[in-house]
């Protein structure tokens, strides 16, 4: 019985000597850099670090090969808490140098935005309504509009439509961004994530968007192309909305994810309240 208790413990002790190496071996993989790390974010872009000596070079590279506005934050970032690029169509871009790597990869923050930095609106464009005819859909709340219609928002217009109606281009362009799963809606802030849309890249780098659109209501895809006056998606009440209707405008893309509208003009005459 002595021998047998003996041999059950050396057993024990063995494999509580195999469990230390095991557990000293993963901290010191835990510990080194971890070189060609990469990271890729809704299919738009991937971040990536190459060793550079004592730090690691970070770059950055455009897989859609649709435009995008990129914030990235880190403490780890050399020279500087964050990095801005405009990243367009399948471009690899530097962003700079980080200390840590791993750290970074845990602490690494970013923001982003489809569309073209700074772009500069054709003001000689006349945008086609959305919703025709437009007799038929009322604007319910239109620029400066006290509900919602403030701030970067503040140019854009809410056609009042029941669930369903044809969602037309207004301009041509390139479908940057769509959501289409989104089933929640109502009058509440916190309801705005399930919003469904469409985002089309214009010429000038400006981007007309499409939203509130019914749950599995886009009828377009990423990338491609589509013309004026051509179906797009189906009207709905996701997100923060308070009615069955489209909420359109043009947009800027800014820094740091956000972005801004603009005033538009139409080739036929609203009926703003």
């Amino acid at each position: 019985m002595v021998q047998l208790y003996r041999s059950a413990n050396s057993r024990v002790g063995v494999r509580g000597q195999v469990l230390r190496i095991l557990f000293i071996w993963i901290a010191i993989v835990l510990a080194l850099p971890a070189y060609g790390s990469q990271r890729c974010f809704d299919d738009r872009f991937c971040l990536s670090t190459e060793p550079d000596g004592s730090r690691a070079t970070l770059l950055v590279e455009n897989v859609s090969g649709l435009p995008v506005v990129l914030s990235l934050y880190a403490p780890q970032l050399v020279g500087k808490p964050h990095v801005t690029v405009d990243l367009r169509a399948s471009e690899q871009r530097l962003l700079g140098s980080v200390r840590n790597v791993r750290r970074f990869w845990q602490d690494m923050r970013v923001r982003w935005t489809p569309g073209t930095l700074a772009a500069v609106h054709n003001d000689d464009i006349r945008y086609a309504p959305p919703l025709q005819p437009v007799s038929h859909y009322p604007v319910i709340q239109g620029f400066n509009g006290n509900y919602s219609h403030q701030g970067a928002s503040r140019y854009t217009i809410d056609f009042d439509a029941p669930e369903g109606t044809p969602v037309l281009a207004a301009r041509g362009g390139i479908v940057i961004d769509t959501k289409a799963d989104g089933q929640l809606g109502g009058p509440s802030k916190s309801l705005a994530k399930h919003a469904n849309y469409v985002a089309i890249l214009h010429d000038d780098g400006t981007t007309g968007e499409y939203y509130h659109l019914r749950f599995d209501g886009v009828a377009v895809s990423r990338g491609d192309t589509v013309k004026t006056g051509q179906l797009i998606g189906y009207t709905g009440n996701t997100g923060f909305s308070s009615q069955p209707h489209l909420h359109f405008g043009v947009y800027i893309a800014k820094p740091h994810g956000r972005y801004d509208s603009v005033p538009v003009s139409f080739n036929t005459e609203l009926s703003m309240p």
